[in-house]
């Protein structure tokens, strides 16, 4: 057993069925159960504010009363559809917060707040890594931090994450080898000092891998491996986050590449069955990623969309909020006439016409996936097939990418 091995570790993840190369499990880590794939929503549970305002956040303030059933918003209770969430280090400062302020956030784990009782789901608290090296550390109103490993896994644990990753400098299409050596470096030794310090952590620690294709990751991962000497990545670590994919996200054949990849380092390195999980990815590529085998994922396309008042009709297609017959849907959200009447512009704050958008929006996505789950339960390619072709394959911007998937994970058409 390593020396870093996490002895406190309540971590566990069961393939129960699989389609292909696409696979439905059991994830468990820290207080929460979950079953993949799934979607972690991106929310701030800290926006600046106190508890008696939710913590503020502008819209994520309506979104985190919509997770809980606030009176505010006519009690409309998703808790049931918030069974994991995303939130990032380095997202803590985004309201210019005082150093006070920081200091009561840290005070208590998330999920410890009364005022998020009803918020039991999973929660993956990111490094933040990309933000906090671009700028260098955290800025509040009164006070400047120097990030580094120790302080980004201090939040992490004073937040109460289930799932933590280490610290990790992603990879930039303008880099050339040498930085991304360098990079991969830095990280496997922030990643090595991660493992180190989360060792009695009751959650799940995830390791990150950098890349755009199968060469790019495997170096990343080989040249990480060496910084971590005869310690091998499944001693240390309980799953992998693909990340650095932000600036691809719009580029499927990049996207489809790097998970086609980083699924073929896995199982050269022995850690296929740990859970992958993709991060910062469009609401598009949910078929394709379960397709290839991911089994979590977070995305933000749910509140940006919301924010420009664009309406879900689908997974793939949305519809400006005016333009919307809020009757064709039966989730909770617009099956409140009071949710209903904001979304139609009869609200003081723009947050309350536009979080229970976003609330919507990312109502449609979690049914999505709910439904992508139960296909690859049924243990066949057939039927995610179909549902593939349904959605992605009949949109002209992924038609192409949604048959390369069929063909390349789900055995093909014919």
């Amino acid at each position: 057993m390593s020396q870093f091995a996490n002895t406190a570790s309540s971590v566990s993840f069961d393939i129960t069925e699989t389609a292909g190369k696409a696979r439905a499990g059991v994830l468990s880590a820290g207080t929460a159960t979950i079953e993949t794939p799934n979607l972690f929503p991106v929310v701030n549970f800290y926006g600046g504010g106190r508890a008696e305002s939710m913590f503020g956040g502008s819209t994520h303030r309506t979104i985190k009363e919509l997770m809980i059933g606030a009176d505010r918003v006519d009690s409309v209770d998703c808790s049931d559809y918030f069974d994991a969430a995303m939130m990032t280090v380095s997202s803590l400062t985004e309201y210019g917060i005082s150093r006070n302020v920081l200091r009561d956030y840290l005070s208590e784990p998330i999920k410890a707040r009364p005022v998020f009782d009803k918020f039991n789901g999973m929660l993956f608290i990111d490094s933040g890594g990309f933000q906090i090296l671009q700028r260098g550390g955290l800025d509040g109103s009164d006070f400047q931090i120097d990030m580094d490993q120790d302080a980004v896994f201090d939040m992490q644990q004073k937040m109460g994450g289930d799932i933590l990753v280490n610290l990790d400098r992603p990879i930039s299409p303008e880099d050339t080898y040498e930085d991304r050596v360098a990079k991969a470096q830095q990280t496997g030794q922030d990643a090595l000092q991660f493992a180190d310090l989360a060792a009695d952590h009751p959650g799940a620690r995830y390791l990150t891998f950098h890349g755009y294709d199968y060469s790019m990751i495997d170096t990343f991962v080989s040249t990480m491996q060496d910084e971590f000497g005869d310690q091998s990545i499944h001693e240390l670590f309980d799953g992998i986050a693909l990340g650095g994919l932000v600036p691809k996200k719009d580029d499927r054949d990049a996207l489809i590449d790097a998970v086609l990849g980083c699924k073929e380092v896995m199982a050269e390195n022995g850690i296929a069955d740990l859970p992958l999980h993709v991060l910062g990815i469009s609401n598009g590529a949910i078929p394709l990623l379960a397709a290839l085998g991911v089994d979590t994922f977070d995305s933000s396309s749910y509140l940006q969309s919301g924010i420009n008042g664009k309406y879900a009709t689908s997974l793939t297609k949305f519809i400006n909020v005016d333009d919307a017959d809020f009757g064709q849907c039966n989730c909770p959200v617009c099956s409140s006439d009071e949710l209903v009447s904001r979304m139609q512009g009869n609200a003081q704050y723009r947050k309350d016409i536009m979080g229970p958008v976003a609330v919507h929006n990312y109502i449609v996505q979690q049914r999505a996936v709910e439904r992508i789950r139960e296909l690859i339960q049924q243990g066949e390619t057939d039927p995610l097939i179909d549902y593939i072709d349904a959605t992605v394959g009949r949109e002209d911007s992924t038609r192409r990418h949604a048959h390369r998937v069929v063909n390349e994970s789900l055995g093909g058409y014919f």
